[in-house]
């Protein structure tokens, strides 16, 4: 048996003992229940202060944060540093909590309330320290979550890049927007305005142009 005949036959065997765990042990438990209320109250209360004049821009900021939080998620559990015991779908690793729902939800209020850098860095470190001293250890406590040979003030830090190189890409896509939008509009003989249709020749003009004709 060659090399990738057995790393798929290991996936096989994980995937076997992922599924019979999570079907006996992790759906509907009490802990599962907890992270289904737990996600829909963030949800919840996002959709109640969502800006909704701003929603595409903060939609794609929470995007880039989303990614780079399961980026920082998949490579941590390649590692060993971290396991999830929970899930809510029976996915390795359970990245739909945290990486698609606690972190981009915390970043996104310091995207829409940060009007500017300073304020934005202030409200990033507020999620940041709830993340990394409230919820992480939370999640541990309750066996949603272990973690092994890791310090939870590594999450601040890490929160803090995902947030500031966030923040950058969504400035720098603005920028980029903005730009090429006065362009298109300065463009030569284009307007924004609609031009008023051609003045259609009453029968008796028609006929007498054709006479003349």
């Amino acid at each position: 048996m060659n090399t990738n005949e057995l790393f798929h036959q290991l996936q096989l065997q994980i995937w076997n003992i992922t599924w019979t765990r999570y079907i006996n042990e992790e759906l509907f438990s009490n802990q599962w229940w907890g992270m289904l209320i737990l996600l829909s109250i963030l949800y919840a209360v996002w959709i109640k202060l969502l800006d909704k004049s701003r929603t595409f821009e903060i939609l794609l900021f929470g995007s880039f944060v989303a990614v780079q939080a399961v980026l920082v998620d998949i490579v941590g559990f390649s590692m060993g540093l971290w396991q999830h015991n929970i899930r809510l779908i029976p996915i390795v690793p359970g990245v739909f909590p945290i990486d698609f729902t606690v972190v981009p939800i915390l970043l996104m209020f310091a995207h829409q309330y940060g009007s500017s850098w300073t304020r934005y860095l202030t409200w990033s470190a507020l999620a940041s320290i709830l993340f990394s001293s409230g919820i992480s250890p939370a999640f541990q406590l309750f066996g949603i979550k272990a973690y092994y040979n890791w310090n939870f003030i590594y999450f601040f830090f890490l929160m803090m890049v995902v947030a500031i190189i966030s923040r950058a890409v969504i400035q720098m896509i603005a920028k980029v927007v903005q730009i090429n939008s006065t362009n298109f509009s300065s463009s030569k003989g284009f307007s924004l305005s609609p031009q008023p249709a051609a003045k259609r020749l009453s029968y008796v003009e028609e006929t007498e142009k054709d006479t003349q004709e």
